[in-house]
């Protein structure tokens, strides 16, 4: 159980901040080597690669998605032609967080990628680790990373991706041991990338809870990406940069450093991979949630709503973060604020029930109220808040399923104590129940 209303969900690894810098490793001759540009080339294709902008992506997408429908119907399914051209789309898509068709392609061309054997396999795998990673599934990209260095041996960029994905699941030793021998085959000449690397080492000192040491490590990157990229605001690589840089400053103390960076890296977002994209949603998430700190509600607002309604949509759902949104919108109009007219209070949440509307349908599409590998808890308090959010805007009969289906599953588990939540539940429930006489 990871959540509690009202209270930060324990355990938050920030895991959406951890997508940091994924590089592609091209497979020449059976070593790890660059990935060679633009895919076209034939080269290994960055799924980090940076981006001109979202619509051009968009007209690349169909582009290789054709070439591939084209070559499936010329050379059949399985030719290495067909297959590598659908490795060219799978890139593009991972590229965009479009990971539901990322995996369906995946599942389809991996056992003829792994009959063929050499780099088209290992090609097909780097794919599937890094859309697992995308997914949060940081555990099954590991064991794929560490075949991927039992087949190729080691590189800096295949070692910065399993330091990476180490710092993910709160592993830091191992982290800090990866990103290390990362640096040093890049000093020995191996490809990587030192922004990434640096971006980690930062990352590790900031979750063993040195913010003061990690800052400075944290800067270097950011400044190497933009020495890299030859651009202040041209590549989504910054834009990370600058997540990580401004939530180092967040916790700090430094609030309005911290706002700037998370500003900037929202601007890069929407000009690089576009307001529907999950790197998008978390940056104004985390603007929202630092100019509450600020005392800046009237403009954290919008900001948390829109965030809200963008993750409900992304392929890679991730109930912790909903939660955390739905709790902020709650709290923004219940604590700490001026009382408002009943009618003022129910228009404004009224906003936020397509958005908890599609969360209630991502949860029953993906079966995350009976799989027993999703955290019930989570769920529960999903359920919860949202139905707290639909009573303030006065929909009390909407509101009274969610709260039923908060109650059912609080009512099951048994490893936590959940009486406050269940008793709130129940108290909610009867006031639905006598408001509607």
């Amino acid at each position: 159980f990871v959540g509690m209303s009202s209270q930060r969900i324990d355990g938050d690894a920030a895991v959406t901040e951890t997508t940091e810098g994924l590089s592609a490793v091209a497979l020449e001759g059976g070593q790890a080597a660059v990935a060679g540009g633009d895919d076209s080339s034939g080269g290994g294709s960055a799924s980090e690669e940076v981006l001109s902008d979202a619509e051009e992506e968009l007209v690349r997408e169909e582009n290789y998605r054709q070439k591939m429908l084209k070559s499936r119907q010329t050379n059949g399914p399985n030719h290495e032609k067909t297959l590598l051209k659908t490795l060219r789309l799978v890139s593009c898509l991972i590229g965009q967080y479009k990971l539901n068709d990322t995996e369906e392609l995946l599942d389809l061309i991996i056992p003829a990628c792994k009959e063929k054997g050499g780099k088209l396999y290992l090609k097909a795998i780097q794919s599937r680790a890094f859309c697992l990673f995308k997914q949060y599934r940081f555990k099954e990209a590991l064991v794929i990373f560490h075949e991927q260095a039992s087949l190729v041996g080691p590189s800096a960029a295949l070692y910065e991706n399993m330091a990476h994905t180490y710092n993910s699941v709160g592993d830091y030793d191992n982290a800090a041991k990866y990103f290390s021998q990362a640096m040093a085959l890049l000093g020995q000449g191996s490809y990587g990338k030192k922004g990434g690397i640096l971006l980690g080492l930062g990352l590790v000192k900031e979750r063993q809870g040195d913010p003061k040491a990690a800052l400075p490590l944290l800067q270097q990157a950011l400044q190497h990406y933009k020495d890299d990229c030859k651009t202040e605001d041209g590549s989504s690589l910054i834009a990370k940069a600058h997540m990580s840089v401004g939530q180092c400053h967040e916790t700090l103390g430094s609030l309005p450093e911290a706002a700037d960076h998370i500003r900037d890296a929202a601007a890069i977002f929407n000009k690089t991979v576009g307001r529907v994209s999950p790197l998008y949603a978390n940056a104004i998430g985390v603007l929202g949630r630092i100019y509450i700190a600020q005392g800046k509600r009237d403009e954290a607002e919008p900001l948390i709503a829109e965030s809200l309604e963008l993750e409900a949509a992304k392929d890679a759902f991730h109930p912790d973060t909903i939660w955390k949104l739905l709790n902020t919108l709650k709290e923004l109009w219940t604590e700490n604020r001026q009382p408002l007219k009943l009618e003022e209070l129910h228009a404004n949440c009224k906003r936020y029930i397509d958005s908890i509307n599609l969360v209630k349908r991502r949860i029953e599409e993906l079966k995350l109220e009976t799989d027993p590998k999703s955290e019930k808890g989570t769920i529960a308090v999903i359920f919860k808040t949202a139905g707290e959010l639909v009573m303030l805007s006065g929909e009390y009969q909407q509101s009274k399923p969610f709260l039923q289906r908060a109650l059912k599953l609080l009512e099951e588990i048994k490893d936590f104590d959940c009486t406050v939540l269940i008793q709130s539940c129940v108290s909610s429930l009867r006031f639905i129940q006598d408001a509607s006489g």
